[in-house]
């Protein structure tokens, strides 16, 4: 076996060893994920990898064995047969060379004669103190003949560092790769002079790559880094994700754009920033084509676990499938394959909810479920209408999803959600609603995904409240809300 074969498995070795001791010291815990994938123990952030690889899922994600802090990061791996139901398996890649010693960071896979191929970037500190610019950011490859264990190519890095006039070396990262006509492309965030880009490349072969261009980049106010793109075609449209870091008026967000590529030149034209969640906790998401040829994204579900007392941190969204409007929009739904999770049916129609009062259902309850509500609108004259979700008995503890039909905003507010940060985050609605208002609700423990009209409009976040805190009330502000229809299914 090859050196530097040696020294990565000794690294994973290391890893795993690591999290059998972080298991052993962790006690079960009433807000961890039960249906979302999540780390067995410690740190996981971005989604990589994406790939239905023979005959199986393949989600990767970064994740740091030693801590529930960031630092140290590997590649996690898990496997699923349909997409809900996943099995961890070993850490795949671990830090072991020196042009990845401080971190095997974000990444994609596809797959090339029967092997699959993993690109990610090697990240080494250059100054002691470790500080956010004191970087090497290298794109990297390894390759596995079963999908389980992964061989560091011999020649890394396979990218050194952008063209000096387009990019920085120290914040050079997050290759995202496909073919099309016969090549392979990759996308990669990158920084110059504070303003965030795209860089595409192209390879005949999956080891050497050219530059071929900059396909977006910020004006000044789009943001000094852009992290984790990914680009795919969907429905004659091509769509570049990207996560702006100090993007103007935000904080940590992920959106897109829709245009065309020309892949003769390199350009690509697209049209406005929107984005794709407008919740709280939504980052770094990745996509992937599945075995029917839909369009299905994962994202990065953030959260600080040493302030929480964790001993874990972060999770996963529920897979979503992005669905092209027709106009260069998305909409975003929860996959179908959820249904295989419900359990206990209760199912109302018909019911008027009166201002001044919060309205419960019969069983109505938990902090595992999926519930999808339709207010009919044209018999209801409240000015806002909503749901408190896990909500304690006596109502001082809850997570607010309202919907203000006068000022056409949703709004997501967990002020007294309990533990963990708190805040409100709204957005409006992309059109006037003359007739049924629908919404769609997962929650999972510690997780609330709400889809607004038929994925329209998405909003993610995380709640820490008590264990006991499991109640569902409706309610109404400045006239009634009329319920048309209620579906609930404990998960």
């Amino acid at each position: 076996m090859a050196h530097n074969q040696l020294c990565h498995r000794k690294a994973i070795e290391t890893a795993a060893h690591a999290v059998e001791q972080s298991l052993e010291l962790s006690p079960a815990d009433p807000h961890r994920p039960a249906y979302h994938v999540s780390p067995p123990v410690n740190w996981m952030n971005d989604p990589n990898g994406l790939i239905y690889y023979q005959g199986e899922y393949h989600l990767f994600y970064q994740y740091n064995p030693f801590s529930e802090q960031w630092g140290h990061i590997h590649w996690a791996h898990c496997t699923s047969k349909d997409l809900i139901h996943w099995e961890q398996l070993p850490i795949a890649l671990a830090p072991s060379e020196d042009y990845d010693k401080d971190g095997c960071f974000s990444g994609s896979a596809v797959e090339h004669e029967g092997r699959l191929y993993v690109f990610y970037t090697g990240n080494v500190f250059t100054t002691p103190a470790g500080l956010p610019d004191d970087l090497l950011q290298q794109q990297c490859l390894a390759v596995s003949e079963n999908g389980v264990d992964f061989h560091k190519y011999g020649r890394n890095p396979v990218i050194a560092a952008p063209p000096a006039h387009v990019g920085q070396t120290n914040h050079f990262r997050d290759p995202k790769v496909w073919s099309h006509g016969g090549k392979w492309y990759m996308v990669l965030g990158a920084r110059n002079h504070h303003l965030g880009k795209v860089l595409l490349y192209q390879s005949d072969n999956l080891l050497e790559w050219g530059f071929k261009s900059v396909i977006t980049e910020s004006d000044g106010k789009a943001g000094y880094m852009y992290e984790c793109p990914d680009l795919f075609s969907l429905d004659g449209k091509d769509f570049l994700l990207l996560c702006p870091e100090g993007m103007e008026g935000e904080g940590q967000i992920a959106g897109y754009y829709s245009g065309v590529l020309d892949y003769s030149t390199g350009a690509y034209e697209h049209g406005d920033f929107y984005k794709l969640d407008d919740g709280f906790d939504f980052y770094a998401p990745q996509t992937m084509l599945d075995a029917g040829g839909r369009r299905l994204m994962f994202g990065w579900m953030p959260m600080d676990g040493k302030s929480l007392e964790k001993t874990w941190a972060g999770c996963m969204t529920i897979p979503r499938e992005l669905v092209h409007e027709g106009n260069g929009r998305l909409r975003i739904r929860p996959l179908q394959e959820l249904k295989q999770l419900r359990k206990r049916h209760h199912s109302f129609r018909d019911y008027l909810v009166t201002e001044g009062e919060f309205h419960t259902f019969p069983k109505v309850e938990g902090d595992c479920l999926e519930m999808l509500v339709q207010f009919d609108l044209q018999r209801s004259s409240a000015s806002e209408i909503g749901i408190q979700v896990r909500s304690s008995s006596d109502g001082q503890e809850n997570t607010v999803l309202k919907v203000n039909t006068t000022d056409g905003k949703i709004i997501f507010d967990r002020t007294c959600s309990g533990r963990g940060p708190g805040g409100i985050k709204e957005c409006s609605l992309r059109a006037e609603i003359e007739n049924m208002l629908r919404l769609h609700i997962f929650l999972d423990r510690s997780t609330v995904e709400l889809f607004v009209n038929d994925g329209d409009h998405v909003m993610s976040g995380l709640v820490f409240p008590d264990p006991e805190s499991v109640g569902i009330r409706f309610f109404s502000k400045d006239g009634t809300a009329y319920i048309h229809d209620l579906q609930f299914w404990t998960l």
